[in-house]
């Protein structure tokens, strides 16, 4: 049922849109809320803890060397339910976000090269608690796929707050004409 491969794909053509936009965001507007609601900080460290639950935690369960690459703190700071904030210094940097998001993509996608096609089809390592469900998928192929449509969600919001802060729409047409790559 599931496409490795094309999972994979949508993995990474996903990754190099949200970069494309995240990218185009100064740093010091990273922690301004135009719309009093979030921040590009909090967008881009959210989609790093959610690749890591999604994509790690419920396929393969939570390991002790997971702390090798994404911070304990990044639940509190990131999560489903955290709280944003406009004060920047209770957030890491951009940079050290920005490292976390390439890190945790970086182990999802050698892990789930290394999966069988069998494994995507088993059932999910749900947690105990809030999290012992996904009201979308129930197998590890289904969290998986779940990324791209999560990410997208994201690149969404950091689309709409990069307005908010004064920029022109991305002219990706253009750009494309002039020989920008998108790969």
């Amino acid at each position: 049922m599931y496409d490795k491969e094309r999972i994979i794909y949508q993995l990474e053509r996903t990754r190099v849109l949200s970069l494309q936009m995240i990218e185009r965001v100064p740093h010091d507007q990273w922690f301004e809320m135009p719309t009093g609601v979030t921040h590009v900080a909090w967008n881009v460290g959210h989609m790093a803890i959610a690749e890591y639950f999604l994509g790690l935690v419920f396929v393969r369960g939570a390991r002790e060397s997971d702390r090798d690459f994404i911070p304990e703190s990044y639940v509190e700071l990131f999560g489903y339910g955290s709280v944003t904030t406009p004060d920047s210094n209770v957030y890491p940097s951009p940079e050290q976000i920005l490292d976390v998001l390439g890190a945790v993509h970086k182990n999802l996608l050698e892990e789930t090269r290394a999966l069988s096609a069998v494994e995507l089809s088993e059932p999910c390592e749900f947690l105990e608690g809030e999290f012992d469900h996904h009201p979308i998928f129930t197998q590890k192929g289904g969290a998986l796929e779940w990324i791209g449509y999560h990410e997208h969600v994201h690149i969404g919001a950091i689309g709409l707050l990069r307005r908010e802060l004064g920029s022109k729409p991305i002219e990706y047409f253009q750009e494309s004409r002039e020989g920008k790559r998108f790969v």
